[in-house]
């Protein structure tokens, strides 16, 4: 598909919606609606490292008092937007669902929809800001609010009971009522587990932004089980549709009346996600960066350094853009690169003399520079880059990182009959670095490079093993939870997170079949005996107690004795 208005909008489906409605009717929440009033703090960005304005209504511009009611909208509300208007008794989140609805479930069930803002700073006044709750008031300044330091454990412990929540289920409540464009693939032919898992993990993924979760609130109070999904459908739910599945009390019903002539103009409207952002967040690349953000990164910074532990696929994703550059040289650097084989200097040829000669940088440089094409863009790897001395490789040229500088050489190098005896960096050359941090941390790189470079960190991608995984032949094991319960005990025991093992090494390509890892008990055993443990055993060297308390007794020994 191209693009426009032909292209189809998809919606969660009726019976996702249902299952979704079941989920939080057996959840057993403590205060449902100031658990959901937490997740609207989160969405207008509310935490704990510093005061965020909250005024009383009179306050608030109408900009921001538009776009706290759609948050609020699509947290809690009953009816369609693009129908309905809500009026009173229409406002529910979905950990205030049970059998039957009534005044303790509904948040502020006498007030209109639109009039809900000013309740909710009486509920923030009178409510949320005691100790055992999430909110803490600036005493110079009553309506600045924030997360007290342990707010995470408050919502666990005092909301939660302990217990974890459905991404999943909450982002299928989310979307209920939003459009995602689809995907062509989605809806060729006939619809597969895939497509719904594709969709899911759009749902997910803009929820996460949406409610700008940290990585800290998604480990301790949700779980995103790979299994559960939401299935998708070509027509929304109705408001109509929606309430008569949620069961009220007989002074508790909503109260929802047509759309008005001027719509629902007291809150910004409710966008459907786009298609380039629906491509974007189907790719299963976990918490990593796509290959066209990082192209466009690239474009726009000129240099990148990617880090991350290893098997994180910082090489694969390098490799990706390739296609991209019509020239491309990769280098690694090691402990004995020098700045004559970078730069270039005085090197000794075949017979024994000495002669100026050209390092692999200054060339690849003077290459780019010569092509008149303005079209023309060339990519320049450097595998490793923690491994060298980089202030030694690069020399006084490290000033030339700044682009618009020229450094003079220490000596005139010979390139082509002419001698170069400044040296700059062409615009239309773009460099990306990688550096595995388990070797070295990325703290001790050099000044002079960091400040030049942007940063991009890499995460073990649980999502992609769960996607490529075949466990027809081995259901009762998720490679995905075990890497990940891995990773937990490395962090537990080794308190370093360079030291997690990337999800490369749950893609055994000796296991392909296809696209997918065909998994059976003889490739885990493989994999963990000459792969997993080695590596676990060198990060754990002359201490049996750390490997253990990783591996545990029997597995550290080797699966079947091997």
């Amino acid at each position: 598909m191209d693009g426009g208005d032909f292209l189809k909008r998809i919606y969660v489906a009726k019976a996702s919606i249902l299952s979704c409605i079941e989920y939080f009717q057996k959840l057993n929440i403590t205060s449902g609606e100031q658990l959901g009033l937490f997740f609207f703090f989160k969405s207008i960005g509310f935490d704990n490292k510093e005061y965020h304005s909250f005024p009383k209504v009179g306050s608030i511009s109408l900009e921001d008092r538009k776009e706290y009611l759609k948050s609020m909208y699509m947290l809690s509300a009953l009816y369609d937007y693009d129908t309905e208007s809500g009026e009173k008794k229409c406002c529910l989140f979905p950990f205030s669902i049970v059998d039957e609805i009534g005044k303790n479930h509904l948040f502020n069930p006498g007030t209109a929809f639109k009039g809900l803002l000013s309740r909710m700073r009486d509920t923030v006044d009178n409510t949320l800001i005691d100790d055992s709750k999430f909110l803490r008031k600036d005493e110079a300044n009553p309506d600045n609010f924030k997360f007290p330091s342990n707010y995470i454990q408050i919502i666990r412990s005092n909301f939660l009971k302990n217990q974890k929540i459905s991404i999943v289920y909450l982002a299928a409540w989310y979307f209920r009522f939003r459009g995602v464009k689809a995907l062509d693939s989605w809806l060729k032919g006939h619809i597969t587990s895939d497509s719904y898992k594709e969709y899911t993990r759009v749902c997910v993924k803009m929820l996460k932004r949406e409610l700008k979760l940290t990585e800290e609130e998604l480990e301790t109070l949700f779980y995103y089980d790979e299994e559960e999904i939401i299935c998708f459908a070509e027509d929304k739910i109705k408001g109509t549709e929606l309430r008569a599945e949620l069961h009220f009390m007989k002074d508790y019903i909503p109260e929802i009346t047509r759309l008005p002539k001027g719509g629902n103009d007291y809150m910004n409207p409710i966008k459907d996600i786009e298609l380039p952002k629906v491509e974007e967040l189907a790719q299963p690349v976990g918490n990593n960066i796509t290959a066209a953000n990082l192209k466009d990164l690239l474009l726009a910074a000129k240099q990148v350094i990617l880090y991350g532990a290893p098997g994180t696929s910082k090489s694969h994703l390098t490799n990706q853009l390739k296609k991209d550059f019509t020239g491309c040289v990769l280098v690694q650097f090691h402990a004995n690169s020098t700045y004559e084989q970078f730069i270039g200097g005085i090197s000794v040829n075949d017979k024994g003399d000495f002669v100026s000669k050209p390092g692999v940088f200054l060339t690849f440089c003077e290459k780019a520079r010569m092509d008149a094409d303005p079209q023309s863009k060339y990519l320049f790897i450097i595998d490793e880059i923690n491994r060298g001395n980089v202030s030694k490789i690069f020399g006084e040229t490290i000033l030339t990182l700044d682009r618009e500088y020229t450094a003079d050489l220490a000596e005139e190098i010979q390139y082509r009959g002419r001698g170069i005896k400044k040296f700059s960096i062409p615009e239309n050359v773009y460099i990306i670095a990688t550096m595995n941090s388990a070797d070295r941390s990325i703290a001790q790189i050099d000044y002079a490079i960091r400040r030049r470079f942007a940063f991009v960190k890499f995460y073990p991608n649980y999502e992609l093993i769960a996607s490529i995984s075949d466990l027809s032949k081995m259901p009762q094991i998720r490679p995905d939870v075990l890497l990940r319960n891995l990773n937990k005990a490395i962090l537990n025991v080794l308190k370093d997170e360079n030291m997690l093992l990337g999800h490369a090494y749950f893609i055994p390509k000796w296991a392909l079949s296809g696209e997918k890892i065909r998994w059976t008990p003889e490739v885990l055993m493989k994999l963990f005996n000459y792969y997993i443990i080695p590596i676990i055993e060198e990060y754990t060297y002359g201490n049996s107690r750390y490997l253990i308390n990783i591996l545990g007794p029997n597995l550290s020994k080797r699966i079947g004795g091997y």
